[in-house]
Parts: structure tokens; C-alpha cells; sequence
């Protein structure tokens, strides 16, 4: 990212495929890699046509049904409960039409982690309203707090992939990579501020970056095993105020 003043990675306003070959950086690009590209495209992609669509946009719709279909399947039943024929089932499609696009399951949870990413990134673009550098992060993780209320399957499927990447290498190097990013452009929010003149100059962003980001998910985490204990929108408010409060002049 070239403007220290864009908003954060995990917010971004940026195309699906730019992100997803951030992710996919320094590794071979190979189909199931191009599907998970492609997959991750149909959450910008809108409304299809009902009649006279291309086979392109079949081949997106078709993807990002089986990923919808797949964010059920492991948030009903966890990690472990996903396959690319159960997938292909669900949404609607024969058990072996995954396969043609995602190769193997590990593909299939890799494109499914971008893909919720990508439509968080959508919903913040829908809320930002222009804002960008630290307020930019500020609505991002106001944002961040509100996606769990409205697609809670999403969220819990997300949680998985990341719990599930701590033993499954392919998965890994995806979050991994996620991680990274996403800690990087949350310091490049910080860093802006800083520029302004409305954050302290002896701030580390990159350590924020990190350290805001496991923030985040975790409280995200601790929300989905005891939702009826945690007032998730008052945790968002207390989040950004004591964010407020500790990093501002």
C-alpha cells in the first residue's frame, strides 16, 4: 500500500484479486489457487443476471454458493465436518462440482477464509463513508463488531479455518499470510495517524498492529462460545474508546 493514510488491509478498499495475490505471494499459482481467486471475486460481483448470463458468471455464482454452503457446514459442525462433496450438496450443485474448482479440501477452507474476508471488506466499504487513515480504522473495527450480529455463520466459519490452520500446514501458510497483512495495514492506520499529529509519536504500529488484531478476534472468539454473557456492541464501543484513550495525544 503506497497512501499511509488508506485504510487497514482487514478493511480494505481495494480489488478481490489484488488481495488474494498478496495472500498467495511467493507461492506457484496453480487452479485451485485461481479458484480461490475467482471465488473470492463473487462477494463484489453483485446481483447475477437471471437470464442470459455467461458461463462466467455461472462459474462465479456457482463458487460462491458452494462457499456460502461451505461457511454453513463448519459452522454447524466444525472443521472437521467440511468436504467438497458435502459442499456441492448444500448449495444446490452435484457432490463432485467442487472439485472441478477448488481441487482438494484444503483449497476449498483457504478460498473459504478469503472469501469471508473479502465480504467483510465489502460490508466496510458499504459503511465507511470515506473515512480513512485512523478513523478509517476506527469504522473498520466498529464494523468488525457488527458482522458477528448479522452473519454469524460466516464468523464462526472463520474462526475455524483459523483454528484449524494451527494443524493443517496448507491452511497455514494462507492465514499465515492473512495474519501478516492484516497486522501490516492495521499499523499503516496507525501510522497515519501518527502523521496527523492526533496519535503519540512514540507508539510501535507494528506491535499495535499485531496486538490489536488478536484483540479483535479474540474477543470475536469469546463471544461465539458465550454470546448471551457478552453484549458484543457494548465490547465494540469499550474497544474503540479505550483504543481512543491509550494510543491518541
Amino acid at each position: 500500500m503506497n497512501d499511509c493514510t488508506a485504510l487497514p488491509k482487514i478493511f480494505v478498499d481495494e480489488p478481490t484479486n489484488i488481495i488474494l495475490d498478496r495472500l498467495q505471494q511467493k507461492t506457484k499459482t496453480n487452479g485451485s489457487e485461481r479458484g480461490m481467486r475467482r471465488a473470492a471475486q463473487r462477494v463484489s460481483g453483485g446481483a447475477f443476471r437471471q437470464a442470459g448470463r455467461t458461463q462466467a458468471e455461472r462459474r462465479d455464482e456457482a463458487e460462491r454458493r458452494i462457499l456460502e454452503a461451505a461457511a454453513d457446514i463448519v459452522a454447524e459442525g466444525g472443521f472437521e465436518a467440511i468436504t467438497l462433496a458435502e459442499a456441492g450438496a448444500r448449495a444446490g450443485y452435484s457432490r463432485g462440482l467442487p472439485s472441478h474448482y477448488f481441487r482438494t479440501r484444503d483449497d476449498l477452507l483457504s478460498a473459504l477464509g478469503a472469501y469471508i474476508v473479502e465480504t467483510f471488506q465489502a460490508r466496510r466499504r458499504a459503511n465507511a463513508a470515506g473515512a480513512t487513515g485512523f478513523d478509517g480504522l476506527l469504522e473498520a473495527i466498529r464494523v468488525y463488531f457488527e458482522m458477528p450480529l448479522d452473519r454469524p455463520n460466516m464468523v464462526r466459519a472463520f474462526h475455524a479455518v483459523l483454528a484449524g490452520a494451527l494443524n493443517t500446514p496448507a491452511i497455514a501458510a494462507t492465514v499465515a499470510r492473512l495474519n501478516h497483512t492484516s497486522a501490516t495495514e492495521v499499523a499503516a492506520g496507525i501510522r497515519a495517524g501518527i502523521a496527523a499529529g492526533r496519535l503519540r509519536d512514540d507508539i510501535d504500529p507494528d506491535a499495535q498492529g499485531v496486538l490489536i488484531l488478536a484483540a479483535l478476534r479474540g474477543s470475536i472468539a469469546q463471544w461465539l462460545v458465550d454470546p448471551e454473557r457478552i453484549d458484543l456492541e457494548r465490547l465494540g464501543a469499550n474497544f474503540i474508546s479505550t483504543l481512543e484513550r491509550s494510543l491518541t495525544k
